[in-house]
């Protein structure tokens, strides 16, 4: 069944394309009509699958109902249609060349996707929301998972297929991806009368080690590229035959670009300007319209539950109380360099070593030879779009990001080595051997990453139990399965790890996927390091004053993030209760600045600047003589004011609070967490590994140096 559902899904988009193509009457070629109304019609698919997951409507039943009919409507316009011109003939050595390395690698890949899905991002978030759409028929809100705010085009494929074979049929939904941008390229390369150049681009791509690794598991990097390579070719077909019908499938692509990755925004871009340099403002509004029916779904979804169109990213446009602003600071500083120094081995990394999350082959050290393809029309297009491709690159420097330009720098390498025959005949025999997992070791660094590590056929055949296969490869499946035994499905779990929630029925949390979880973070921190403890107060002492509200500002501009743990208002040594809190920023947690918990606390959550408040409104005016700040040491010296309140100001020191860990504990739960999975290497878990009573916490499952407790 699991390649079974694969097939059936790919079979579905096969047929939605062609029953668009007739519709729109579009002329193509033999086979290359196939493949584009394959990629198309995975557009339309996916746009479907939004639809049914919107009204809750994705159960297997309905699936099957929309493939049956939709594959009934192909065939038939297939067997009534008119016959198609064939592309220019493929020279016999190079056929065959490309035939030998296609089906020898497709063993290699096939038989890793029909294998269970264990990939790091796959297992994660990209087959557990597939999972838990499953389960719920269609799209829940998640405010405590960022990825579930990202366009999830592709998973709206994995999950049509999921309903039928599960994990690997999802898998190979991707591969089938992965099967189909070699044989685009090649057909492209037929059609602009290069042949040599289309196999020689199409291996390069195909057997790029990276390219190969993430086509067969659950991700989207392979299928963005085949999806933007088909928005060029059919792109490259209206600008020979200036055939306005092709707009549409030019604009469903590239909006489907989007779909699949933010990254893919470049796509509409690329297509509306070739339009308006060439075709005029209708045209690149036409196009833009069919974009915009893929692309627009996905922003207002994110808008109309989470308040911000682009979530997880440009918060400090959209505020909202689901993801913090320095998260989105951090998370964008770190992908712009992933720790690295320097930028100088940054090529050899992304091409041979592997450190950034795999290579892309050492043939692509070539890449600057593309520029030899300049004196090509074709050569130059083909640039033209990889420039437009590698636009997103600074912002995420893994080598997989580098994946959508790569058919377009193949192109350029192999137009630009056109003028031998044997050299690209060279070029495809060293990418064939390069990319064999027992010759990628020989030339990867140590920590060069991920890579295909054989054939498993056997469990790909169901010859071997997929649960033993998966226990024995994937520690991530195994504590997933101790999850399942140790919390029940209706708990909530927080973790410092990240699970492999494609094979868990908990809710779990992890310490950084959201506003909460990084609340919950830093309350559990709280107990064991001073810096976060409120050891410092702002005393304000002044006349007696009626008010019926006071806000504190901040004076101060600085990197740090401001924090307030408790604020408290005197008339004479009666603390006067606070009715309403309000802050900005970060309006959502203002009641923790005035909650009478240590171990919680309102924080800016973004650099500090001066205008920054906390107000206290009261129920009704108050007679005040003093207001006191409390606030911890990792903000530094802060510079607060009474707005409007002339006072005379102490700063204290407060003596080491009481053991809090039970307090923290207690204020988690209070959330709704019922259980924390304590990764080894966190700051606190050395600390309830020694002593769980002083937490509250009673161990619930052991897996190594990882712990699940259940908080009492």
């Amino acid at each position: 069944m699991n390649a079974l559902g694969a097939v059936f899904t790919g079979a579905v988009c096969w047929a939605l394309g062609t029953l668009l193509f007739h519709r729109l009457r579009v002329r193509l070629k033999h086979f290359e009509h196939e493949l584009l109304a394959g990629v198309t019609g995975a557009a339309l698919l996916s746009l479907i699958g939004f639809v049914l997951c919107s009204v809750r409507m994705a159960r297997t039943p309905v699936f099957l109902i929309v493939g049956a009919v939709a594959l009934g409507g192909g065939i038939w316009v297939t067997r009534t249609g008119p016959r198609k011109d064939s592309l220019p003939a493929l020279p016999p050595f190079w056929k065959w060349l490309f035939t030998i390395g296609f089906v020898l690698y497709a063993l290699l890949y096939l038989s890793n996707s029909l294998a269970p899905e264990h990939s790091p991002d796959g297992s994660t978030y990209h087959l557990g929301l597939v999972a838990r759409y499953f389960r719920e028929h269609g799209f829940v809100l998640l405010t405590t998972n960022f990825y579930a705010n990202l366009s999830q085009g592709m998973e709206m494929l994995f999950l049509f297929a999921f309903a039928f074979g599960r994990h690997p049929a999802a898998a190979t939904v991707h591969c089938l991806f992965l099967f189909t941008l070699p044989f685009l390229m090649l057909s492209y390369g037929r059609r602009i009368r290069h042949p040599r150049a289309g196999v020689t681009a199409a291996m390069l791509v195909y057997l790029s080690p990276l390219a190969g690794i993430d086509g067969v598991s659950a991700y989207n990097d392979v299928a963005l590229a085949t999806v933007a390579f088909a928005m060029f070719y059919v792109l490259e077909i209206w600008r020979e035959d200036c055939d306005d019908r092709l707009l549409i499938p030019v604009g469903l692509l590239a909006g489907f670009c989007f779909a699949i990755k933010y990254t893919g925004f470049v796509a509409p871009l690329y297509a509306v300007t070739v339009l308006l340099f060439l075709g005029g403002w209708f045209r690149a509004l036409t196009a833009g319209a069919a974009a915009s029916l893929m692309a627009v779904p996905w922003l207002l979804k994110n808008w109309i539950w989470l308040g911000n169109p682009v979530s997880p990213f440009l918060n400090r446009l959209f505020p909202n109380p689901w993801i913090h602003i320095s998260f989105e600071d951090g998370y964008r500083t770190y992908l712009r360099s992933y720790g690295l120094t320097s930028f100088a081995p940054l090529f050899r990394i992304v091409t041979v070593t592997g450190e950034l999350g795999g290579q892309l082959g050492p043939v692509f050290l070539l890449a600057p030879l593309a520029l030899l393809a300049l004196r090509f029309k074709h050569g130059r297009y083909c640039l033209l779009a990889a420039l437009f491709f590698l636009i997103p690159y600074p912002q995420n420097i893994g080598a997989r990001f580098l994946i959508p330009a790569l058919p377009f720098v193949a192109f350029g390498i192999a137009l630009g080595f056109e003028f031998s025959r044997a050299l690209q005949a060279a070029l495809v025999v060293a990418a064939l051997v390069l990319a064999w997992p027992r010759v990628i070791d020989k030339y990867r660094a140590p920590a060069g990453g991920w890579q295909i590590a054989g054939m498993p056929w056997q469990v790909a055949l169901h010859l071997r139990d997929p649960e033993e296969w998966l226990m024995n490869h994937s520690s991530d499946y195994a504590l997933a399965q101790t999850i399942n035994k140790t919390v029940p499905s209706n708990r909530r779990i927080w973790s410092t790890i990240a699970v492999a929630e494609a094979y868990t029925r908990p809710d779990v949390l992890v310490y950084y996927y959201s506003a909460e979880c990084e609340t919950i973070h830093h309350t559990l921190l709280t107990p064991l390091q001073p810096g976060l403890q409120p050891l410092r107060t702002l005393r304000f002492t002044f006349p007696q004053r009626k008010a019926d509200r006071l806000r504190f500002v901040q004076k101060t501009n600085s990197p740090e993030i401001w924090s307030i743990a408790e604020a408290k208002f005197y008339s004479g040594e009666n603390e006067v209760a606070v009715a309403q809190a309000k802050s900005k920023p970060f309006p959502w947690d203002a009641g923790l600045a005035f909650d009478k918990n240590p171990v919680t606390r309102w924080r800016s959550w973004e650099p500090m600047r001066a205008g920054m408040y906390v107000e206290a409104k009261f129920s009704n005016p108050e007679e005040l003589d003093r207001a006191e700040l409390q606030y911890s040491r990792d903000q530094g010296e802060i510079d607060v004011v009474l707005e409007g309140v002339p006072a005379k100001l102490e700063r204290l020191e407060l003596p080491p609070v009481a053991d809090l860990r039970r307090l923290a504990t207690k204020s988690v739960k209070g959330r709704g967490i019922d259980y924390l999975l304590m990764g080894g290497e966190h700051p606190a878990a050395k600390d309830m590994r020694k002593d769980p009573d002083a937490w509250g916490l009673r161990v619930a499952a052991e897996r190594r140096l990882d712990r699940i407790y259940q908080i009492q």
